[in-house]
């Protein structure tokens, strides 16, 4: 899956180790990745609706200004272009999920790595992150 590429992009291993490493890092963090995922999921649906209702909208009002003569309705081609716009958001959205999967996936690789004042990442994102998932305490004791 695409947490297993995330890991072979990360850590330069194999798909198969990435796959067991992506698997056991999001195991440990079973709640953070869970909260982050079910935001990021709500923001992709939310984002496909609008980009689908603006575009509608919008060749609604172009159709029926410039086009009202020549078509007895302006609902089918609103339609068709609504489909059209649903799967050209859903492309965009795409690259928006598995960009939030990669900077968490990154995010809990070096919060895992380095103690706090190693870490690579900024205080602002630790702190939002904190704030929104729990952070699963490790057997070692990170």
């Amino acid at each position: 899956n695409k947490n297993a590429y995330i890991q072979t992009a990360i850590f330069a291993t194999s798909f198969c180790k990435s796959a067991q490493n992506a698997f056991v890092l999001i195991l440990r963090n079973a709640a953070r990745v869970g909260t982050l995922t079910l935001v990021s999921e709500v923001v992709v649906i939310v984002g496909k609706l609008f980009i689908c209702t603006i575009t509608a909208g919008l060749s609604y009002f172009v159709i029926d200004h410039y086009l009202s003569e020549d078509l007895y309705s302006p609902v089918g081609p609103v339609i068709f272009i609504l489909i059209l716009s649903y799967f050209s958001g859903s492309m965009f959205m795409n690259v928006f999920t598995m960009a939030v999967g990669t900077i968490l996936m990154c995010f809990i690789a070096d919060e895992e790595m380095f103690d706090t004042e190693e870490s690579y990442s900024s205080k602002g994102l630790r702190a939002w992150v904190d704030s929104n998932g729990e952070r699963k305490i490790m057997p070692g004791g990170k």
